[in-house]
């Protein structure tokens, strides 16, 4: 099917089964009491290049998406914050969209986050949402329980042997994100991992070689999706790329499902997920 037949198609089935499909009881039952919490540990093994002074290999585990109220689920973080550190990872990284429209309860969920546990450190950027109250609020709580939020900078993570780079940029609906300011002091033989919450903004990173792997979320993955039809809908800066892997150019793409919903509270295939990345450096051989 081509993309503008699945669009036109989409779009009739939008409004002609949706309403049946989240009208039903058990259907919605389902994706708000079951696969809404049901996680899924997403693990990857993946060459990239990483620099030469990166490690020859580390684990990266990246969260997004937890739209903390209007439910503020304070078990369900904690289990996503249990399990993660269960996979033992190098670094942690997080990309975004930590509230939903109000950031009363930002202490609260920054200090569950808090407890998440790398000996490389934890390491955020903001999502679209972050902006809607207050970003400063948002950013001033993550500070405060030791996450690294990076705002258009990067940073260097030494550890396993190597440094590995991991840069950070503002949400480009929400903020202005600024690559340039973020890659400065970047060489042109090193590689850097990219925080950036919106997806589609990959076609403007990957333009630069010194961008080797971006981590996004903001799609929910379509949150409500049809088997072999993928999401209903996908939001402003998020329609290029829906969910999982994708190469632009010589960079690589995730999108992640995240972990939290918004509008309404349930999911259909397409439960939350963990992503677990074991990375291998092509760039160190020895």
């Amino acid at each position: 099917m081509s993309p503008e037949s699945r669009r036109a198609f989409l779009k009739r089935l939008k409004y002609l089964w949706a309403p049946v499909i989240l009208g039903s009881g058990t259907a919605y039952g389902y994706g708000s009491l079951v696969e809404r919490h049901r996680i899924v540990v997403e693990r990857h093994n993946l060459k990239l290049s990483l620099g030469p002074k990166a490690p020859r290999q580390i684990r990266a585990v990246a969260l997004s998406d937890f739209h903390y109220d209007p439910l503020h689920e304070a078990e369900y973080v904690e289990e996503c914050v249990r399990q993660t550190n269960a996979l033992q990872p190098d670094v942690i990284f997080l990309t975004g969209d930590y509230i939903t429209d109000y950031n009363d309860r930002m202490e609260e969920l920054a200090e569950l986050l808090g407890k998440l546990n790398a000996p490389g450190g934890v390491f955020a950027c903001l999502g679209n949402h972050d902006y809607r109250d207050n970003a400063n609020v948002v950013a001033r709580a993550l500070r405060k329980n030791n996450i690294d939020l990076l705002t258009n900078q990067h940073t260097r993570v030494h550890g396993r042997g190597g440094e590995l780079i991991v840069a950070g940029l503002e949400s480009v609906w929400g903020g202005l994100p600024n690559w340039s300011r973020a890659a400065t002091g970047i060489k042109e033989d090193e590689r850097a991992i990219v925080l950036m919450h919106e997806p589609d903004y990959a076609t403007t990173v990957c333009r630069d070689p010194r961008a080797s792997f971006q981590i996004s979320g903001h799609t929910h993955g379509g949150q409500i999706c049809l088997p072999g039809l993928g999401a209903l809908r996908r939001p402003l800066w998020g329609k290029l790329y829906e969910a999982g892997f994708f190469d632009l150019r010589k960079m690589k793409l995730y999108v992640s499902r995240g972990l939290g919903t918004i509008h309404v509270h349930m999911r259909l295939f397409c439960p939350p997920e963990i992503a677990c990345f074991d990375l291998m450096n092509r760039d160190r051989s020895v």
